[in-house]
């Protein structure tokens, strides 16, 4: 093999080992981004369950709150 052609072969064995790096980076991205949507939707039922808003609320249920 020439030279070039040693380089050629370097060049791309880099560019494979970025881009499968940018992929696995990219995977690890999405599964935390799915774990984050999972956990914020979590948050909002249990915040929805527990803390009801004044709409959901009876006007005397609602004053009691609000008064402490």
């Amino acid at each position: 093999m020439s030279n070039l052609s040693y380089l050629f072969v370097a060049f791309l064995i880099t560019w494979i080992v970025i881009g499968a790096y940018l992929w696995m980076l990219n995977r690890q991205v999405q599964n935390l981004k799915d774990e984050v949507d999972a956990l914020t939707e979590e948050h909002v039922f249990e915040h929805e369950r527990f803390n009801p808003t004044r709409s959901d609320l009876p006007e005397s249920e609602g004053r009691a709150i609000r008064q402490g």
